[in-house]
């Protein structure tokens, strides 16, 4: 696809007047029945098929973008900012003719939109893949999204198809906060894209593939520890809140989350030692599980809560167990969760399988957490260490991108309107149209202040002009034992 011109006047024109950019919410009413149906993906950016995405035009350039909870607010600020991002492109020739594809990268293992991916374009048809965007804002509350999935679907020749021959190798922009899972599901790509996989696929031989395409980018935007720690905290407390249980004024809660439609169980086990599980959810000594899921495997977004009112936990000994009750699933995988434990104001989280060879019941039990308590004790302020919250950590989180990206590539930023400026100089400092100074100047003529001037100017520094070794290579990380991909994925 792509062909044609971007009118930046008719796109300034429509943002002053246009209500209904991202208001596609996944679903459509039936006049006759005025009820509503799950729908999924917007049918312009639905890949199952797999539908092929090709452009035409000399430069290919990829915008994906993380819309979960933390980062569905970049989509926006894309849009907003589109007509002057290809403005300012021909205005300063930092690339020919380019056509863009944008795509929106979820959680495939519990959104129902988790990879979302627009035609590339080069005309006004830009602003209607973005728009079709479902802003789903959901994720899995584990620190990862789908990045790798997404990093598939662009690599393969049978699903994207580049104008070789005639352009460069492309330019590949994710701009996302979060990890990326170790593997490409194949049960995944079957169910969201409908290709075949004989078996999962490494996700480090997916990036080595997007390099034979694309150079590859992070933009990185950072938030402060605070704001990232209510994004993570959100996801259990919104899933509680939602199913009618009691979050807040608690003496002790275990919630449970967890990403599929099996049926775990969350079993506590107090100082009277009667168990209080699905089959006896009161105890006599004030627990109560609130919230009990997919007995019928209806959500893959379950969640189950045990608590204590505040002033009504005994003090002793308690047990917190996670079991696989029964599968749901047809392929009877282990499934990962999560417990988040609170103890007088002090949260921890413990990640966990279950059923890690089909084992159901009590043979299935995993021991969470064992913990003291002592209503009488001096409580704790409501702190969080934040080695509960490590793979949420910066340095965590970039280690593992600059396993797959050049260090150089990995662009951090501390505001997002700075996303568009970022990539800009990105594509000029990379194509060798303009270098660090001429790109800085370029931002002051447009109005840029000094604080966004740094910010850019800082995560660019490490950039380079392409080489002729790059055009063949890729400028990703070989590291220690690391082999040249040799297999089709």
């Amino acid at each position: 696809m792509g062909g044609g011109r971007y009118d930046g006047d008719v796109a300034r024109r429509a943002r002053s007047t246009n209500q209904d950019a991202f208001s596609y919410q996944g679903y459509t009413e039936s006049a006759a029945s005025s009820t509503t149906t799950a729908r999924g993906v917007h049918e312009r950016l639905d890949i199952y098929g797999p539908k092929f995405r090709e452009v035409n035009n000399e430069t290919p350039i990829v915008v994906a973008m993380d819309v979960t909870r933390s980062r569905g607010n970049d989509s926006r600020i894309m849009y907003e900012k589109l007509p002057m991002f290809i403005g300012q492109i021909e205005l300063n020739d930092y690339v020919p003719n380019p056509g863009i594809s944008f795509c929106a990268i979820g959680d495939a293992t519990v959104d129902q939109a988790p990879l979302q991916v627009g035609q590339f374009e080069g005309d006004n048809r830009l602003d209607a893949n973005l728009e079709a965007f479902w802003l789903e804002e959901g994720g899995g509350g584990t620190g990862q999204e789908s990045y790798e999935l997404a990093a598939w679907f662009y690599a393969q020749t049978n699903t994207v198809r580049l104008n070789e021959g005639r352009g460069e190798k492309g330019y590949f922009f994710f701009v996302g906060d979060e990890g990326f899972y170790p593997q490409v599901d194949h049960l995944q790509v079957r169910r969201i894209i409908g290709a075949q996989l004989d078996g999962p696929v490494p996700s480090s031989e997916a990036f080595r593939a997007l390099h034979d395409k694309f150079d590859v980018f992070l933009v990185y935007p950072k938030k402060a520890w605070e704001d990232r720690k209510a994004d993570i905290d959100a996801e259990i407390k919104t899933r509680v809140t939602a199913a009618g249980g009691q979050y807040e004024g608690v003496d002790i809660r275990a919630s449970l989350i967890w990403n599929n439609r099996n049926d775990l169980d969350l079993h506590v086990v107090p100082p009277s030692g009667e168990r209080i599980y699905y089959a006896h959810k009161k105890s006599a000594c004030g627990g109560w599980l609130d919230v009990d899921m997919n007995v019928s495997g209806d959500t893959v977004k379950p969640v189950e809560n045990t608590r204590w009112a505040q002033g009504k936990a005994p003090k002793g000994h308690y047990t917190v167990v996670v079991r696989n009750y029964g599968f749901h699933e047809p392929d009877k995988a282990p499934t990962p969760f999560r417990v988040e434990i609170e103890v007088a104001g002090e949260i921890r989280h413990f990640d966990g399988v279950v059923s890690r060879r089909g084992e159901t019941g009590g043979t299935s039990d995993v021991v969470v957490h064992e913990f003291d308590y002592d209503p009488n004790a001096v409580k704790k302020a409501a702190t969080q260490k934040r080695d509960d919250y490590a793979q949420y950590d910066d340095e965590i989180i970039l280690g593992q991108w600059n396993k797959v990206l050049a260090r150089e590539h990995i662009l951090p930023i501390e505001d997002p309107a700075s996303i568009v400026d970022v990539m800009l100089g990105a594509l000029a400092i990379k194509k060798g149209s303009a270098d660090l100074a001429t790109y800085t100047e370029h931002m002051k003529q447009r109005g840029c202040g000094e604080e966004r001037i740094a910010q850019v100017t800082g995560a660019l520094a490490g950039l380079t002009p392409r080489t002729a070794a790059a055009e063949v290579e890729g400028s990703v990380p070989t590291g220690p034992g690391r082999k040249k991909r040799t297999q089709r994925l």
